[in-house]
């Protein structure tokens, strides 16, 4: 027993979110074991801001940070040809992600995954007291994890909070967006979509050009970006009419 708590090796699944990131630099002040810092790097599917964010952390806790990446770019993966047998025949690429098959995070846990002893591993995964509910995904891949936000109380505000105290705000990314994820995430609301519009016009262009060469729709009630797009539009006239 005693030569297995030896070589347990700690590792910590970084995000750059909000609740990773105070997770992280709270495990640090602590002096808690971290053996490895794993952050899975989306590609061009990343915010700027947040390659910069990790840059930003890595330069501030003086250790290395394990960027790993699927070995397609998740916006290949979107619109390449895939093959002519399945579900899929003839149609190009994966598509959005939907509920029923959200490719994009599978293929994530299983490079975050990659290479860990399970028997001899602990994963430690920054879920805030807000998302007890977030607590079972990895549990299939069995390896143990801990959830040390949960086991302090904080809050996904106070984590939040906590990392503006150290100095990090992601260049005004949480000004925006309640969780930062992939910019183009089919699964943010609709606040979080029309902001993606207003400031940041060129990924909200991109995206618009992503339906176009979309097989599925953005939505799962089958709303496509253009169907959105007007939406907003129409919502900023009758707000300037209003205002005027």
């Amino acid at each position: 027993m005693g030569q297995m708590i030896e070589n347990m090796k700690h590792i910590v699944s970084f995000s750059g979110g909000k609740d990773s990131t105070s997770m992280l630099l709270r495990m640090i002040e602590l002096d808690m074991q971290i053996d490895e810092i794993r952050y899975f790097d989306c590609g061009s599917w990343e915010f700027p801001q947040m390659i910069e964010h990790i840059n930003k952390v890595e330069e501030y806790i003086k250790r290395p940070i394990t960027r790993m990446k699927y070995k397609y770019d998740f916006g290949y993966l979107f619109s390449r040809k895939t093959r002519e047998k399945g579900t899929r025949s003839g149609k190009c690429g994966y598509g959005f992600p939907t509920m029923v098959y959200r490719w994009c995070t599978g293929k994530k846990m299983n490079v975050l995954a990659k290479g860990i002893d399970r028997k001899n591993t602990t994963l430690y995964i920054g879920y805030a007291v807000d998302e007890l509910s977030r607590t079972r995904p990895l549990s299939a891949r069995k390896i143990p994890q801990k959830f040390p936000l949960i086991e302090w109380g904080w809050s996904e505000k106070e984590c939040l909070e906590y990392c503006y105290s150290k100095g990090f705000n992601w260049n005004g990314l949480y000004k925006h967006f309640h969780r930062v994820s992939c910019w183009c995430c089919p699964f943010q609301g609709l606040k979080e979509l029309r902001n993606l519009r207003k400031h940041f016009p060129v990924l909200w262009k991109r995206l618009l050009d992503m339906q176009e060469k979309s097989w599925n729709s953005f939505r799962m009630d089958g709303k496509t970006v253009l169907d959105l797009d007007k939406r907003f539009e129409m919502e900023d006239k009758q707000i300037k009419l209003f205002e005027e």
